[in-house]
């Protein structure tokens, strides 16, 4: 069995012959081959670089083409302010005290599209059996992206202009799903962290009705969909599994045993949720490989797809997720940690 096919079944919630892994390589990927976020980000041949020496490391069953949430933003005009070692970050809000009306969904060819796709078709090419994710800001992200931090207001004050951007916003995330479907990603990642800002009422008012197409036409155009959040978002997880995504992906706050559970009972199948910082970042060996262990003990093979709790730092140590890497793949590597686990004190 291929990574490929492992990951596309757990995303079908069914059983694999083993758990399948899938490390968000991002800007971390620049760190292996020596580069900084700003040049790996801007660059398709860096980016192809950079996942190809990822995809040998760390022997994947998927691994994400580019995770950065501001290329849409960037291709409607919002400012980025550039670092060395992290994605880049909005500065500047193009719809802050102007109407949506004026702006027009970005094509192909705007931004960094061009960077990103044409990463992805060479990858493609490069590594037929390892599942690609296409990642697409949500709309309600890439909303705040627009306006900046005033939507929350709006969401009181201005509801219907919130909803005629909300539907631009759709249109935008819709319109780079499709560009990463076409450019042969597996698996479109609509990734909206900021939806954890918002309780479950305003999610359904305010985000439900603007995902959920996206997840349909990814479905209808013959891909999978995966539905990313992080923060403390565990009371939007009934909700988001009703938007109707393939997977749900969620980071170390919420208790992978109760999305495991929840998700379940709608059908879906989930991922995560290694620790990026404590464990990944600044952990041992031996605490990465009792972090996922206990993922493991929780997903198992069916369904679930172990992962960090979304990017990785660019420092993260190489030993640390290759160790990792052979702990998922080697059934006895497993027995192995499992011994190391119980006789490593705790960190």
């Amino acid at each position: 069995m291929t990574g490929r096919e492992r990951v596309l079944l757990a995303l079908d919630n069914k059983a694999a012959d083993r758990t399948p892994w899938v490390p968000f390589v991002g800007c971390h990927a620049a760190q292996l081959i020596g580069r900084t976020a700003g040049e790996y980000l801007r660059s398709t041949d860096l980016i192809v670089a950079g996942v190809n020496e990822a995809v040998k490391r760390y022997k994947p069953d998927g691994i994400p083409v580019a995770f950065d949430l501001q290329i849409e933003a960037e291709a409607l005009g919002c400012e980025l302010a550039w670092a060395d070692t992290n994605p880049p970050a909005v500065s500047s809000h193009i719809l802050a005290g102007r109407p949506v009306g004026g702006l027009r969904v970005p094509g192909p060819g705007d931004g960094r599209f061009p960077v990103v796709l044409d990463a992805a078709r060479q990858l493609r090419a490069l590594h037929p059996d390892v599942a690609l994710y296409g990642l697409v800001t949500g709309p309600f992200t890439l909303a705040l992206h627009l306006v900046g931090a005033n939507i929350f207001m709006m969401m009181f004050d201005q509801p219907d202009e919130v909803a005629a951007l909300m539907a631009f916003c759709r249109d935008v995330t819709l319109a780079a799903a499709r560009y990463y479907l076409d450019a042969g990603c597996d698996i479109i990642a609509v990734v909206d962290p900021m939806t954890s800002q918002i309780g479950p009422e305003h999610f359904a008012r305010f985000v439900s009705p603007y995902v959920k197409p996206i997840f349909d036409a990814v479905r209808a155009s013959g891909g999978r969909s995966s539905f990313f959040v992080c923060g403390h978002a565990q009371a939007n997880i009934a909700e988001m599994c009703k938007t109707g995504p393939d997977n749900i992906s969620i980071d170390e706050n919420i208790q992978l045993s109760y999305v495991r559970d929840v998700c379940r009972q709608h059908g879906i199948s989930f991922g995560g949720n290694m620790q990026l910082t404590v464990v990944l970042l600044f952990g041992t060996k031996e605490d990465c490989l009792r972090n996922a262990l206990d993922c493991l003990r929780v997903g198992w093979t069916t369904g679930f797809i172990l992962s960090p709790g979304c990017d990785l730092p660019y420092a993260t140590p190489v030993d640390n997720l290759v160790a990792v890497a052979e702990l998922v793949r080697d059934p006895y590597q497993q027995k192995v940690a499992a011994e190391l686990v119980q006789k490593a004190p705790e960190a």
